[in-house]
């Protein structure tokens, strides 16, 4: 028997972003779509266009304006709540009363730290899997990072970092917090580099150290109109870039350079030109595996409880007053 989806918000990320020119799934609906163990029963979004867009792919599905109009039947056995951050407690309770198996939300969980840990304490009580969608956990991108970044590896003795982003610290930004997370484990101080967004999320920039001394740099690239997600790891053997959101990765190792007794960075090296490929379908993926054994998540809600952490814990902490 096939498992039962439920999708809470039906924008871009829940529905509309649809399917790469690559065939590669931008959304939690198209990744759904495409699974063969998975049938989406039910969407709800206040949008009407949103809500006729997804029957016209699923016309099997029965759509609602909001939560209280669902009856409280179907039992899904995975929700993805992919509506706005505000609503997600609700529609998590929601999914909880339904009797939800896996819960697949989007980032943040929560507006907030204390809501944040009450979300996750309601999935453990009810025993739901809880899934945060730091889409990178599940591409050949991190992998490549780990491998590059590890000890000595490619790089070295790694020395530092720094990533570029924009669309908002607890937005976009946390994708890379997240990322630091996964592969350097837990942080030792975060602080905020800039002052002039205080009363804002748009544009923040942080600095990250762990006990070990290593530092990374999140540059908020903002007001810029265009999509950026770019950074380097420098060690004392080489550098690595990646670019494009993580699409392109690229290794340069230290070799002579044409000035006596100097080094310089060397040809690149392409480590992968698909280093977000699954980025949606593996969530998707592990969400219907876990609904079927059980198990524990690579992106876990404590990983987004520790994202939110790091930014609270920077904005705390100003250096520049």
């Amino acid at each position: 028997m096939k498992l039962k989806v439920a999708i809470l918000g039906l924008g871009d990320i829940g529905h509309r972003f649809g399917i790469s020119a690559q065939g590669d799934p931008l959304s939690h609906s198209s990744a759904y779509f495409q699974h063969p163990d998975i049938e989406v029963i039910m969407g709800i979004d206040p949008d009407l266009g949103a809500r006729s867009d997804f029957n016209s792919k699923f016309p099997q599905a029965i759509v609602y304006e909001n939560i209280e109009a669902f009856p409280g039947k179907g039992n899904p056995d995975i929700v993805s709540i992919c509506s706005p951050t505000a609503e997600h407690l609700t529609g998590v309770k929601a999914a909880l009363n339904w009797g939800a198996k896996v819960i697949l939300c989007e980032k943040p969980i929560a507006p907030s730290i204390a809501e944040a840990e009450l979300l996750v304490a309601e999935c453990a009580r009810c025993n739901c899997i809880l899934i945060v969608n730091y889409s990178r956990r599940w591409t050949p991108m991190l992998e490549q990072l780990h491998t590059a970044t590890r000890d000595n590896g490619p790089l070295g003795h790694l020395r530092g970092a720094a990533l570029r982003y924009n669309g908002g610290l607890n937005h976009n930004g946390t994708h890379w917090i997240d990322m630091l997370l996964a592969l350097f484990g837990p942080v030792a101080d975060a602080y905020c580099l800039d002052n002039f967004f205080e009363n804002s999320d748009s544009a923040e920039s942080i600095a990250m150290r762990w006990d070990n001394g290593f530092k990374a740099y999140i540059l908020s690239v903002h007001a810029s109109g265009f999509s950026i997600g770019e950074g380097e790891f420098w060690g004392d053997r080489g550098m690595l870039r990646y670019s494009d959101g993580g699409q392109r990765v690229v290794l340069q190792q230290i070799t002579n350079s044409v000035w006596p007794g100097y080094t310089c960075l060397g040809t690149e090296t392409v480590l992968c030109n698909n280093g977000l490929e699954g980025h949606i379908s593996g969530a998707i993926d592990e969400a219907a595996r876990l609904a079927r054994t059980g198990g524990i998540s690579r992106s876990s809600g404590t990983s987004g409880l520790e994202a939110m952490r790091v930014v609270e814990m920077a904005r705390k902490n100003r250096i520049l007053q």
